[in-house]
């Protein structure tokens, strides 16, 4: 009576230590559910954050002052982060941490970082700049208003090479951790009363975790605990209270009749004992169904949950192997369950074909059933882990893939080539490496938009993946840069014939919605052992021969020169000296009159920048010009231009006008209006005595646009000329659609003016046809008597060139105009 007593005591025992375990497991299960919602966040996060801050388009627009009107305005680092990523503040800050940009709910604010956020800012740089140097970004714990939040911050730069952090801006996102937010994580993870708060953590009730900031103590992130267990506990432990009684009364009444229900008594205690024994292993594992074999391993019992899980019916698989089932080894089956709880919770993975056909990836754990010793079988539990693989796989495509085009990414494009220079890279397999740039592509995000960008970029991965037809290995590194890893062409002949036909796939006409989009690209071929023997120098030298390529026309591909390097190094100096040169008061301005034809009288002046480099002497614009379009240093170099030309036009006589050039890249901005308006508003000069000189190619760009600044500018009431008229076929389609007040004729018709008849004709011609059109028509690059006399006898309206007066300083140029007589 009293063994029997004991026994139902232990399996009491046994119940409530099987409560609290389950109560514990969940507990474990939950935290690990919370850290990996706030990993999934930072991931997230982190992702976004790479994609804007190692964007070339940032470095251009947020180097020094941050172009507002690129950020917000056209919404590239602007509002739609809040809604899309739920970025309650986002930062640009300057090199020493002073803050440049900021929003906060998607809105500009004045606000400065370090005062709405608990931070080590300092800190925080320097952990983004040691990041920077793997495509890393830097991530801390801290708190905005007494609201814990997590602060992300990445360097802006415009590849992983640049390293002279002394000069570069930080992106910076701030995400509070509102109730909203944790409502959205606890729904997704089934975690009731999820909340966050800031405090010690020595007194705190479980269930808690902490987070640890050295800024501002420990944030505690905590929710309603789910007692599974105790639940079972409060519902069955009444009945097995009540069961209790029963026995003891039971046995009370059977003590009277001990000695003819004694083997009845036997046979419950052993039932007992084994009852016992399989709660005892079960409550040392946990999962989604329940197996027990023989010692053969042929399955004698599936739990109930085995055919909802599965899908799969009990009947047929009771009797067979379980190996058969879910395919493992059966000899480590037996080796692990002999060694027992000692080993720990050892599983076996395998795989288990469901109901459906589905493969399902599981894991089976297992230990020795034993009565008195003897070993009776097997017994363990199943659990279904497919989704944590595919989660797992899917995780590391994206770790390895480009997001939006399903290309290569960096990572992986660095350990393919790291593993093709170290496995099969000689002088007679050489590897041939294609870095792609697009032309033309900015114009494309900023004319229809990002969405519209991105499929442009869908589509001419789509085309890269159909030159190499599969065989080599795409990767795109961000932007709109490409490389082509070729690991089928043999020669450089081979790689250039890749190249062209990329360069022709790419140039086909693009249809996104109703938009025909053209595009261009410019590829620089590396070969591997002959140009360079690591990756970080084959990309490195691809880069370069691309370089070349933009700086030949564009559209080409180029094999790359050791030559190459030098001319690089030389022009990354002269861009930096460029960038430097305005702050540093190193250009002027020079005038070259402009006479009228007739009376030989001055009548105004094209303003001509000069640099006066510190060591090359002084540079003409062709120099430098260029450059400065690359690298965006031209608006500030033509708003200094505007500037002085209109200042110096002001100490002029009241009907002499000034010319400037402008560069086809501002009208790609949409201020140039605005620029413009200023700069007459500051000086005081009068519209109708500005010129503003325009190429003709600007116009193929986007006609459309560019149609409306020209309207926008005739509207400030200053003048338009076409400059160089003649060098393109389509002049005289641009004469008749856009509103220009005159044309500057070509210097090269002047070439052989003295020598054909022809050429006059041309000229004549082109006079007459300005003059039909109502156009003032200018003659420049006059160079002899001879030619003055020839373009003034043609009836043009003015004239300009060195044998007249050449380009001069501002002081020279006054002093001329006190001179100027008829000639």
């Amino acid at each position: 009576m009293y063994v029997i007593v004991v026994l139902f005591l232990m399996s009491g025992g046994g119940l409530i230590y099987l409560s609290l375990a389950v109560d514990e497991d969940q507990l474990a299960h939950n935290k690990s559910d919370v850290s990996l919602a706030l990993n999934s966040r930072l991931e997230q996060i982190a992702i976004a954050l790479d994609d804007y801050a190692f964007w070339i388009d940032s470095y251009d627009y947020t180097y020094g002052e941050v172009d507002h009107e690129w950020a917000y305005e056209r919404d590239n680092i602007g509002a739609s982060l809040y809604p899309t990523y739920g970025l309650n503040g986002v930062f640009i800050v300057g090199p020493a941490g002073a803050t440049r940009y900021a929003l906060i709910n998607g809105e500009l604010t004045d606000v400065k970082v370090e005062e709405w956020i608990q931070s080590d800012l300092p800190r925080l740089l320097e952990k983004a700049r040691e990041g920077s140097l793997e495509d890393e970004v830097a991530t801390e714990y801290t708190a905005v208003n007494g609201v814990p939040a997590v602060v992300s911050a990445a360097v802006i730069r415009p590849d992983s090479s640049y390293v002279q952090f002394e000069t570069l801006s930080y992106l910076l996102y701030v995400d509070i951790l509102d109730a909203t937010k944790l409502a959205a994580l606890a729904e997704s993870y089934d975690l009731k009363g999820l909340r966050a708060g800031i405090g010690a953590g020595e007194d705190l009730e479980e269930p808690y975790v902490i987070l640890a900031s050295e800024e501002v103590g420990d944030i505690v992130l905590q929710w309603q605990k789910t007692a599974y267990g105790q639940n079972i506990l409060i519902k069955v432990l009444p009945t097995w209270v009540l069961v209790g009684g029963l026995v003891l009364f039971l046995l009370i009444w059977l003590r009277k009749r001990i000695n003819h229900a004694s083997k009845v008594v036997d046979e419950v205690q052993g039932a007992l004992k084994v009852s016992e024994q399989r709660f005892k292993n079960l409550s040392e594992i946990s999962s989604d169904w329940i197996w027990q074999s023989d010692t053969d391993q042929v399955l004698v019992y599936l739990s109930e949950r085995f055919e909802p899980l599965t899908g799969l019916s009990t009947s047929e698989w009771i009797g067979r192997p379980l190996s058969e089932l879910l395919h493992y080894n059966a000899s480590i089956l037996v080796a692990i369950a002999t060694r027992g709880a000692a080993a720990g919770r050892q599983p076996i993975a395998c795989e288990l074909r469901d109901g459906e056909g589905r493969v399902r990836y599981c894991q089976i754990f297992a230990c020795e059933f034993r009565v008195g010793g003897e070993l009776k079988g097997y017994q363990g539990t199943v659990c279904d882990i497919t989704r944590e693989m595919e989660a797992k796989a899917q995780i590391e495509h994206l770790s390895q893939h480009d997001p939006l085009t399903g290309l290569a990414n960096r990572h992986r494009l660095d350990r393919f080539l790291g593993e093709k220079l170290r496995t099969e890279v000689s002088g007679d397999h050489p590897l041939f490496v294609l870095a792609l740039d697009l032309d033309r592509f900015k114009p494309v995000n900023d004319t229809y938009g990002h969405a519209i960008g991105d499929q442009v970029l869908r589509e001419i991965a789509k085309a890269i993946q159909e030159c190499t037809e599969g065989r080599d290995m795409v990767a795109r590194l961000g932007g709109d840069e490409f490389v082509v890893v070729a690991t089928q062409c043999k020669t450089t002949h081979d790689a250039t014939r890749l190249g062209q036909c990329l360069i022709d796939k790419i140039n086909q006409p693009i249809q996104i919605e109703k938009h025909v989009i053209h595009v261009g690209t410019s590829i620089g071929i590396v070969a591997a052992p002959y140009h360079a023997l690591t990756h970080d120098a084959l990309l490195r030298s691809a880069d370069i021969a691309l370089y070349e390529a933009k700086s030949q026309g564009r559209n080409l591909a180029c094999v790359y020169d050791p030559s190459m390097s030098e001319r690089v190094m030389e022009r990354r100096q002269l861009e930096m000296d460029l960038c430097q040169a305005v702050a540093r008061k190193e250009l002027r301005l020079e005038f070259q009159p402009r006479f009228d034809a007739m009376t030989k009288n001055i009548i105004g002046a094209e303003a001509l920048v000069r640099w006066q480099h510190p060591i090359r002497d002084v540079l003409g614009p062709a120099c430098f010009i260029p450059v400065a379009e690359e690298n965006g240093v031209i608006f500030e170099i033509s708003d200094w231009v505007l500037r002085e030309a209109c200042w110096n036009a002001m100490n002029w006589d009241n009907n002499l006008w000034v010319s400037v050039n402008l560069s086809p890249v501002e009208f790609q901005r949409h201020d140039l209006v605005q620029r413009i308006q200023r700069v007459l508003e500051e000086t005081g000069l009068s519209a109708e005595r500005l010129e503003l000189e325009i190429t003709e190619n600007i116009m193929r760009e986007d006609s459309e646009a560019v149609l409306t600044t020209m309207s926008d500018l005739k509207a400030l009431g200053v003048r338009l000329s076409m400059d160089n008229f003649g060098t393109d076929y389509s002049s005289l389609g641009y004469l008749q659609s856009y509103p220009f007040d005159g044309i500057k004729i070509d210097r090269s018709f002047l070439m052989y003016l003295d020598h054909s008849e022809r050429h006059e004709a041309v000229v004549d011609a082109i006079i007459r046809m300005g003059h039909a059109l109502s156009l003032n028509v200018t003659v420049g690059g006059v160079e002899t008597t001879e030619q003055l006399e020839r373009v003034s006898s043609l009836s043009c309206d003015q004239v300009q060139g060195f044998y007249l007066g050449p380009p001069v300083s501002p002081a020279s140029f006054k002093e001329l105009l006190c001179d100027d007589v008829p000639r």
